[in-house]
C-alpha cells in the first residue's frame, strides 16, 4: 500500500516537472468565486482518493472550499509542488513528510488519511512458494529484499524482526523492485522480501510466493500510512481555510468508508482502471478524526531504526487537530 519514501527534489527540479506538464491534470471542482480555492495534490489511487472523492461527491464545496485537484505520479512530486507554492495541500506517505520535517523543511501535517489495521491486513513480507521457512527465526542469517533502504517499509520489517525475537543485525537487506520479488525468491537471491500490490497479486498468480508476515502490524495495531500536509506558511496565512480543509478531510473519510460503491467509479475515472477490476478490490479505510495512536508509533520506530535525520515529535508533526 505504501509507496517508498522518496527524496524531496530541489525547487528547480520540481518546477521543471511542472513545466513539463506533470501538473497538467488539474481538475477544478465546483468553481464558485465566493469559496476560497485550495489547490490539492494527490495520486490516482485509492490511498489518496479523498482528494477526488471529496470533489466529485461535493464534500469540499459543502465545507466551504473550491477544490482544484491535481493528480500526480508520486509523493515526492506532490511534496515539491507544495514546498514550491504550486499546490496548497497534498497527500503523501507519512514517512516522506516526517523525513522532510526532520531535515527542517517547514511542512506540517493537517490530518491522517488512510489507516492500516488488522481490518485491512494483507501480508507484505513473502517467501518463495513452498519455501522451508516456517517461523521468523528461520530468517536469521537470511538476505531480505525491500524497495528502498531506509523507507517505512524497510523500517517496518526491522520492527517486525525485533518483535519476533530476530536481531535485525542478523539479516542482510538489498534493494529489490517489487516487480522482481517473485523471481528473486525463486532463484534464491533473497529468502524473503517486502512486496506491495499489484505486484503481490501477480506473483501469487504466477505461483511464485507465499505469505510470511504483516510487518505494518508490528509497528502498532492501527497506523496512518498516508497524511494530508501543507507548509507552515500556508497554514499560518490561511487559518480559516486550513480548518475547512481539515473538516472536509474527515467528512470525506466518513463518506468514503461507507460509500465504496459510489466512490468506485470515481476511482476508475481518476486511475483509468477498469471499473470491474476496482469492484473486486479490497478498498481502504480513512481516518475520521485525529488520534496520536495513528502517527506517534511511526515516528517512534523511524527514530529507533535510523529512518529520520533526527527524531520528530508528534506535536511537531501534526499542525491542526
Amino acid at each position: 500500500m505504501l509507496e517508498p519514501t522518496l527524496p524531496v527534489l530541489s525547487r528547480a527540479a520540481a518546477l521543471s516537472l511542472i513545466g513539463g506538464g506533470v501538473l497538467a491534470a488539474t481538475q477544478p471542482a465546483f468553481a464558485q468565486a465566493a469559496l476560497p480555492a485550495v489547490r490539492m495534490g494527490a495520486q490516482a489511487i485509492d490511498a489518496t482518493g479523498e482528494a477526488f472523492y471529496g470533489a466529485d461527491a461535493g464534500i469540499w464545496q459543502a465545507n466551504g472550499i473550491n477544490a482544484e485537484v491535481t493528480l500526480l505520479s508520486n509523493g515526492a512530486t506532490i511534496v515539491n509542488a507544495v514546498i514550491g507554492g504550486d499546490l496548497d495541500v497534498g497527500e503523501a506517505n507519512t514517512m516522506t513528510i516526517a523525513s522532510a520535517i526532520a531535515r527542517n523543511i517547514p511542512l506540517q501535517v493537517l490530518a491522517p488519511a488512510v489507516l492500516y489495521s488488522k481490518r485491512d491486513a494483507n501480508a507484505n513480507l513473502v517467501v518463495a512458494k513452498n519455501a522451508p521457512l516456517k517461523t521468523p527465526k528461520d530468517l536469521s542469517g537470511a538476505t531480505l529484499g525491500v524497495g528502498s533502504i531506509g523507507d517505512f517499509n524497510h523500517i517496518s520489517v526491522l520492527a517486525w524482526l525485533d518483535a519476533n525475537g530476530v536481531s535485525p543485525k542478523s539479516v542482510k537487506f538489498i534493494e529489490l523492485p517489487f516487480g522482481a520479488v517473485g523471481e528473486a525468491l525463486q532463484t534464491g537471491r533473497v529468502q524473503a522480501s517486502f512486496i506491495t500490490e499489484p505486484f503481490k497479486s501477480t506473483a501469487v498468480a504466477a505461483g511464485q510466493i507465499s505469505d510470511f508476515g504483516d510487518t505494518y502490524l508490528a509497528v502498532a495495531p492501527e497506523i496512518a500510512v498516508v497524511v494530508w500536509f501543507a507548509t507552515k506558511a500556508w497554514i499560518k496565512n490561511n487559518p480559516e481555510t486550513a480548518k475547512k480543509v481539515v473538516n472536509g478531510i474527515y467528512a470525506t473519510g466518513k463518506w468514503a468508508n461507507t460509500h465504496t460503491a459510489e466512490s468506485g467509479p470515481m476511482l476508475a475515472k481518476a486511475s483509468k482502471m477498469d471499473p470491474a477490476q476496482i469492484a473486486t478490490m479490497k478498498r481502504l479505510y480513512f481516518a475520521t478524526q485525529p488520534d496520536r495512536k495513528y502517527l506517534a508509533p511511526i515516528l517512534d520506530v523511524a527514530a529507533k531504526y535510523g529512518g529520520l535525520q533526527r527524531p520528530v515529535t508528534y506535536d511537531e508533526f501534526l499542525g491542526l487537530s
